[in-house]
């Protein structure tokens, strides 16, 4: 008996038949598809009772249905914050009422923590619903920081004086942003669906083109472009950068330079300026140095001259003497200003050479009658001269030393005085 009954019952679980049609599903296997079921049921009468709760209901909440016999005590229990509890309350009677198919609120569970459910409702026989809980806290986690990146984004974007074009791989513009402080000619939404090589310059649009297919090929960054644009008689310059994004879209990001370009040319027009001064100012130093080593030149052998006079003019009257020292020399340049001091000078004078270079040299003795003499006669006319009677030297220290000075021009190739050598004797 018990074998026929299994076997008989077998047969018609598995024919799905008990005399009342194809339709029917026997209750345990309703049952096991509730209990085994990954979403939250609830099964809500006319009157608000909890009439069943699946065990995936209380595996998300942690609550059972002795603990929620009832929506008013699932409100009290899920959202203990009485303003917040009021709120889901009026969304929950619109669900229950047909007014909204969808819930989405935040649960306090049994254990303390907060989740994120989605209720959907579906009505069913006998004036009940059923309401499918789903927990969708990682999905709304989610969702919050995609808001979140756009939101900064959108605020980099708007911070940016920059124009944001969302292209596909020819160009065809699908999206613009533009941030507060762009400023270009391609602002208008009007601009969506055409391509930007159309709205560049011919050339511009040719070159801004073959980068989009070169960055699109390659996979990898494109140099900028920089391209000019006039509108009323006035041009402004633009940098244009091109960006891969994904699934063969790309981002082409416009910025104006103008004002970038009017700096740099300005320092380049300041570079050409200064290379010029340079210049200048190198010629100005090799004359200088040409000049000095003319100088050096002349003064050099009008020195030899003056020593082979004195010495053959000391032959000549038999007084020569070994012992006797040839005398200070000072070397002044055409102004009479002492350029060359030689250590007798310094000697003699008490003075460094720093300190007499620099100084007229007929500042060291007493009396205007020596400056007209080496003025006029050596570096006015260009005569040799001596001068023995009331030439008196004005030591460093204040002492005062009678001397005999004699005085050679100095003269360039030309013929020209460009300075004179005094030599300078105690008496």
């Amino acid at each position: 008996m018990t074998g026929n009954n299994t076997t008989r019952d077998t047969e018609r679980g598995a024919s799905g038949t008990d005399g009342v049609g194809s339709s029917y599903l026997r209750e345990d296997v309703c049952l096991s598809i509730l209990r085994e079921a990954p979403d939250g049921l609830v099964l809500v009468d006319g009157g608000g009772e909890c009439r069943y709760l699946n065990p995936a209901f209380s595996r998300i909440t942690g609550y059972t249905r002795e603990d929620v016999p009832t929506l008013n005590t699932w409100f009290e229990r899920a959202h203990p914050n009485p303003a917040y509890r009021q709120k889901v309350q009026g969304m929950g009677q619109e669900l229950l009422l047909g007014d909204r198919n969808t819930l989405v609120a935040s649960v306090v569970c049994r254990d303390g923590k907060v989740r994120d459910l989605e209720i959907r409702r579906s009505p069913v026989e006998g004036r009940c619903i059923l309401l499918t809980v789903r927990d969708v806290t990682e999905q709304v986690l989610t969702e919050e920081h995609l808001r979140q990146a756009t939101s900064e984004l959108t605020a980099v974007i708007e911070a940016f004086p920059d124009l944001f074009l969302r292209l596909n791989a020819d160009g065809t513009i699908l999206d613009s942003r533009a941030g507060r402080l762009a400023e270009t000619p391609l602002k208008s939404r009007a601009l969506l669906g055409r391509r930007v090589q159309d709205l560049l310059p011919a050339g511009v649009g040719e070159v801004l083109g073959d980068a989009l297919q070169q960055a699109v090929r390659t996979n990898a960054p494109v140099a900028p472009l920089e391209f000019r644009h006039t509108e009323a008689g006035e041009t402004r310059h633009y940098e244009a950068r091109v960006v891969l994004l994904y699934e063969m879209h790309l981002m082409v990001i416009i910025r104006e330079i103008t004002e970038r370009k009017e700096v740099e040319q300005e320092l380049h027009r300041h570079r050409e300026h200064l290379e010029e001064l340079v210049a200048e100012r190198t010629a100005e130093l090799e004359h200088a140095n040409q000049q000095l080593e003319q100088l050096l030149y002349s003064i050099e052998m009008t020195e030899r001259r003056a020593a082979e006079e004195w010495l053959d003019s000391s032959i000549e009257q038999d007084t020569l003497n070994p012992a006797e020292p040839g005398g200070a020399r000072l070397t002044t340049d055409v102004a009479g200003t002492v350029v060359i001091v030689s250590p007798e000078a310094e000697h003699l004078t008490g003075y460094a050479g720093e300190e007499l270079a620099g100084r007229p040299v007929w500042s060291l003795f007493s009396g205007s009658h020596v400056r007209d003499l080496l003025s006029e006669e050596v570096l006015g006319r260009g005569r040799s001269t001596a001068c023995s009677e009331g030439a008196v030297l004005v030591r460093y220290d204040g002492s005062v030393q009678a001397v005999q000075i004699s005085a050679d021009p100095i003269v360039d190739a030309v013929g020209l005085v460009i300075g004179m050598v005094c030599t300078i004797r105690k008496l």
